[in-house]
């Protein structure tokens, strides 16, 4: 279990550091092991990690490093199970980590917005692709990893955990009616729309674009 967040700004302005600070210090105990920070243009990412795959070198945020100037920087609360066979399925490439994570980020490269198709395992996974200016978020089939966003004022944010939001102060926490009694009467809610007024959920099997 890991961590992920961030914040793209729609003016092109620099996301605030002292907001994505805040965000990573709300998921420290989903990543024990590790805190990282990507911060480019209009996108802000942070990670927190729990290491299970490659100790020594799976730092996040993940970097393409085919280039002098990076491409595309990702960050993910994932296990890819499958990444043994992506990896041997992408002759040429210069991995730089052992991470299962890794082999998402070049699928991206190669296949674009559709590259989860060819993930099997448990994601959420954010991936800032700075050549074509956007903000990719995605969420495994079966909607194991959790991922959720707010859309504000000139900005949009996501977290693996509401609380995350609220506790950055990206977000006022009002509950929305219709989805606490849900919650009373289920103990978890559906659908998009959760809990807290302006919190959404990314959807099982969805691939967010934000541009």
């Amino acid at each position: 279990m890991c961590g992920i967040a961030g914040i793209m700004t729609a003016d092109g302005s620099s996301p605030d550091a002292a907001t994505l600070q805040r965000l990573g210090d709300a998921l420290v105990h989903r990543g024990p092991d590790g805190k990282g920070m990507h911060l480019a243009g209009d996108v802000g990412l942070v990670q927190t990690r729990l290491a299970i795959i490659d100790l020594e070198t799976g730092d996040q945020p993940i970097y393409d490093t085919s280039n002098e100037t990076a491409k595309a920087a990702l960050v993910a609360n994932a296990e890819i199970y499958n990444y043994i066979e992506l990896r041997a399925g992408m002759p040429g490439v210069d991995f730089a980590t052992g991470s299962d994570c890794e082999p998402a980020l070049h699928l991206y490269l190669r296949l674009g917005v559709e590259f989860a198709e060819g993930l099997r395992g448990m994601y959420a996974i954010a991936i800032h692709d700075q050549v074509e200016g956007r903000l990719v978020l995605v969420r495994d089939p079966f909607g194991i990893k959790p991922l959720y966003y707010v859309e504000m004022p000139g900005a949009l944010a996501f977290a693996s955990e509401p609380q995350a939001l609220l506790g950055a102060g990206l977000v006022k926490p009002e509950l929305r009616l219709e989805s606490r009694q849900q919650l009373l009467q289920l103990q978890f809610t559906t659908g998009r729309e959760t809990a807290f007024e302006g919190i959404c959920r990314v959807l099982p099997g969805e691939t967010l674009v934000v541009k």
